[in-house]
This record gives C-alpha cells, sequence and structure tokens, in this order.
C-alpha cells in the first residue's frame, strides 16, 4: 500500500486567503482595496505552482501524461462551467466571445481568464524546467518585457496566453523559493521583513497595482517585485504558523483549499446575478464566498467532482475507505520537509520513491501537481 506524505495545511492556507482577495477585489473597487489586493493575488497562485511542484520525469510519455493531468485539472472544469455559467447567464448570443476567453468574456465570466493563462503559463514553465535557474530567469525576464512593451496586445491574445507567459516570471520564482528555502534559518522574521518591504514600495506608491487580467504589470520590474516578495513572505510565515495545526483541522483547511477552484470559477456569476440589487457590499461579498464554496464542498463529494472541480472525487471520512486528500503518515511533518525542502514530499511503496505533488493544480486544486501522484499509480495500475 502507498503511504501518501500528508498535504500542506500552510499552502492550502495561503490559496484560501489569496481566493479570498480575489472575490474582495472584484466586490470593492475603492483604490485601497485595489492596493492591498491587485498587487499579489493572482501572482501567488502561480509563485504557488513553482513551489510545490516536482520535477516531471523526462520523454514524451512523461510530457503527455503532464498535458493530460493539466488539461484534466484546469481546462475541463474550466470548459464545464463555461457551459454551464452560459446557460444560467443567458450568454449564448455571443458564442465566439466565450470561446475567445481572456479579456473578451462577458460579466459573469470574471476570472476565467485566469485558467487558460495559468495553463499556458505552467506548460510553458515545464518546458525550461531543466533549464538552469539562471536561465530560467533569463527566458522569464525576456517574456515579461515583452509584455510590458506590449501589455495593450497581449491583453488581446485569445485565452490571455499572452499573458500566461508573461506571468511565467511568477513560476520561476516559486521555483526559486523552494530552492533556497532550506537555508533561511528564521523564516518567520524574514517573511515579516519582506511583507513590510512589499508595503513599504506600495504605500510609498513606487508599486502600481497589477491587472494581470488586462496585460498590466505595473510598474515595470517594481511590481512585479513587489508580488513575489509578498508571495514568499505568505508563504514563509504561513508554514510555521500553522505548524501545530491539527491533523484534523487540517483536513478542513485542504477540502476547502481544494473547493477553491469552483469558488474562482463561479463567484463572478454570484455578482452578475445580484448586479443591481440594493444590497450592501459586505452581503454581495458573503454570498459571493459562502454559495460557491458551498456548491463545491457538495461536488468535492459528487460523481461529476473530477469535471466540476479537477480533482478526484473525495471519500467521505469515517467510511473505511483512504481519503483522496491525504492519508495520515507518521503524524509527524513529510520526510522531505524534515529535511527543508517543502517541494519533494516523498511516497514510499516498495522500492518505488516518487516525488508527491502538493494535491491540485492551482486553485484549491489550482496551481501545482495536486493529483498528478494518484493519477500516476493509476496509469502504472492499468499499464500492470
Amino acid at each position: 500500500m502507498v503511504r501518501v506524505a500528508r498535504r500542506d495545511a500552510s499552502v492550502d492556507a495561503v490559496r484560501i486567503l489569496a481566493i479570498v482577495a480575489v472575490v474582495t477585489g472584484h466586490v470593492w473597487f475603492e483604490p485601497a482595496v485595489n492596493l492591498s489586493t491587485y498587487t499579489w493575488h493572482v501572482p501567488v497562485f502561480f509563485v504557488l505552482s513553482g513551489y510545490v511542484a516536482s520535477t516531471r520525469a523526462a520523454g514524451l510519455a512523461a510530457l503527455a501524461g503532464f498535458l493530460r493531468r493539466r488539461t484534466r485539472a484546469l481546462l475541463v472544469p474550466y470548459a464545464a462551467w463555461l457551459g454551464i455559467l452560459a446557460v444560467v447567464l443567458g450568454a449564448l448570443d455571443d458564442p465566439l466571445r466565450l470561446l475567445a476567453g481572456g479579456t473578451y468574456t462577458p460579466r459573469g465570466f470574471t476570472a476565467f481568464w485566469f485558467v487558460t493563462a495559468f495553463f499556458v503559463a505552467v506548460v510553458a514553465a515545464d518546458a525550461i524546467e531543466r533549464m538552469p535557474l539562471a536561465g530560467q530567469w533569463a527566458v522569464a525576464f525576456a517574456l515579461l518585457t515583452a509584455g510590458y512593451l506590449t501589455s495593450s496586445v497581449i491583453a488581446m491574445v485569445p485565452l490571455d496566453a499572452g499573458v500566461g507567459l508573461a506571468c511565467l516570471v511568477f513560476i520561476v520564482a516559486g521555483r526559486t523559493l523552494r530552492v533556497i528555502r532550506h537555508r533561511i534559518e528564521r523564516p518567520v522574521v524574514t517573511g515579516t521583513v519582506m511583507l513590510a518591504a512589499a508595503v513599504a514600495l506600495i504605500v510609498s506608491g513606487a508599486s502600481a497595482p497589477l491587472d494581470l487580467k488586462k496585460g498590466d504589470f505595473g510598474t515595470p520590474v517594481v511590481s512585479v517585485l513587489t508580488a513575489i516578495l509578498v508571495s514568499w513572505a505568505l508563504i514563509l510565515v504561513a508554514r510555521p504558523a500553522l505548524a501545530r495545526l491539527p491533523e484534523r483541522a487540517g483536513r478542513v483547511v485542504s477540502v476547502v483549499a481544494l473547493g477553491g477552484f469552483v469558488v474562482v470559477l463561479t463567484h463572478g456569476a454570484v455578482l452578475a446575478l445580484m448586479r443591481g440589487l440594493e444590497v450592501e457590499a459586505w452581503v454581495v461579498f458573503a454570498l459571493a464566498l459562502v454559495v460557491p464554496w458551498a456548491l463545491a464542498t457538495v461536488l468535492l463529494y459528487a460523481p461529476l467532482a473530477p469535471v466540476l472541480t479537477g480533482v478526484p472525487r473525495q471519500r467521505m471520512p469515517g467510511r473505511g475507505a483512504r481519503s483522496d486528500v491525504r492519508e495520515p503518515g507518521d503524524g509527524g511533518e513529510p520526510s522531505s520537509v524534515r529535511r527543508g525542502d517543502p517541494a519533494v514530499l516523498e511516497h514510499d511503496s516498495g522500492d518505488i520513491r516518487e516525488p508527491a505533488l502538493h494535491h491540485g493544480n492551482g486553485l484549491g486544486v489550482l496551481v501545482d501537481e495536486h493529483e498528478a501522484t494518484a493519477e500516476r499509480r493509476r496509469d502504472r495500475a492499468g499499464r500492470a
């Protein structure tokens, strides 16, 4: 039997915080909200992807498996919800806008652009992952520079693919933190200093907010640096802060995070349906979070979970079946965390040693290699 190292609740907690920030930025439009959310709430998903994802095996078969997993986790739910919400919101009168995605999508599809941009970014990241880190930074910076120079153009590229390429810099930043993380002896202090530096850049006006959907990367270099500082700070502080979180509480955090993808895809529809109603903003905010997350929690345990949430159907606890979210190991931290490398959690199955990938692809699933290991085991079983 395969013993799977438990999920890292700190990564899931950062995801949840980012999703709440995304919804916040879509409800309130005051400058203070823009400054405090748009600077980091989307970049952090890319950074997390680079931070937790493991290097895949070489070869065409491994590449095909990677693309298949990313498609199942991201594009299948994207297409499913695109069709469902098009019917609910009455957006079928202009199907070309729906198919073009990105900035072309109508009201109610607020965050759909991110899914396709993220898919492009993770595929691009996979293409350069065997390069030295310095070479990856060179490629990422070149694409970011192109994004700055052609911001109005890349925003018009269907599916926001151009934005996705420019966002490669955030994934490389996540990989960099993964490499240097074990050298940081005081992560809370270091993260706090990073966060303070980012706040100073924002408050001073040196760092303008990003609006990645529109190809706006803010103040050249500075805004991207600020986004990376905030993302790194959250990751560094979250792990020690949640180190003593009980196993059951960690599972709750993980289930909530797994449902985050549905929240990202559907909260815009809730906002669109409430548009024009005389309701307090905080009520709109609460409903835009609670309704999609409640729906997501139900869907995670439903037969259509893989199609609508991007992750395998979860098993109800206490029924004698292994949970797809996590399986208790030795009760402590994963072995790789004890070694100081949070990215290479290990699975033991006889002589088999393979990377454990944090269990999702990005947004609950959202952004890493989340379900890859389980799928690889199923693929091996099918070939046997």
